[in-house]
C-alpha cells in the first residue's frame, strides 16, 4: 500500500517513467516532454488523501502502482520491463477488492483509446467497453479515451 505524506515522490517518478515508456506515438511529444515530477508529486499528495493506492515491487524496486477512488480505478501503471509478469493483474485485482469493500458491485476505468496493449489487458480481465470521450487536452481535442466496466461478483 502507498502511504500519504511518504510515497508521493516515488509514485510521481514512477508515473513519469511509465508515461515516457508507454505513450510515445500515443500522446503528443509535447505532453511527454512537459511531464514534471514536482507537479506530479503535488497531484499525488491530493490523490492519496482522496483514494487508496498500492505500489508493486520486484527485487525491492518499485515497478508499478494503482489508485482507486469510490468505484473508479483512476490509475494503473507498470514499468514496461515488467509487463506480462502479472504485476498489472495483481494491482488491478487489489483495486477491485477495495472498490468492492466500499460496497460497489461494479468498477470502471478510463484508458487512452490508442493504447492497444492496455486495452487488450483490460479486455482479458473481462472489462466491457462502454463509453468514449475526449481526454480533455484543449490543444489535442481528437485525443480520446475509452471506458471499461467490470463486474465485481
Amino acid at each position: 500500500m502507498a502511504w500519504p505524506e511518504q510515497d508521493e515522490p516515488l509514485i510521481a517518478r514512477l508515473k513519469v517513467a511509465c508515461w515516457r515508456e508507454a505513450y510515445p506515438g500515443i500522446l503528443p511529444q509535447p505532453i511527454l516532454d512537459g511531464l514534471d515530477i514536482g507537479r506530479s508529486t503535488a497531484e499525488w499528495t491530493h490523490a492519496l488523501r482522496t483514494g487508496i493506492a498500492w505500489l508493486a515491487e520486484q527485487a525491492g524496486m518499485p515497478v508499478g502502482f494503482a489508485h482507486a477512488r469510490a468505484d473508479e480505478v483512476t490509475t494503473l501503471y507498470v514499468r514496461q520491463a515488467d509487463w506480462g509478469q502479472g504485476v498489472g493483474r495483481e494491482l488491478l485485482l487489489r483495486a477491485f477488492d477495495e472498490v468492492a469493500c466500499l460496497g460497489h458491485a461494479r468498477a470502471h476505468l478510463w484508458v487512452l483509446e490508442e493504447n492497444a496493449p492496455a486495452r487488450c489487458f483490460y479486455e482479458h480481465m473481462n472489462g466491457r467497453l462502454t463509453a468514449r470521450r475526449p481526454v480533455g487536452y484543449a490543444r489535442y481535442p481528437r485525443l480520446m479515451e475509452v471506458r471499461y466496466d467490470f463486474a465485481l461478483d
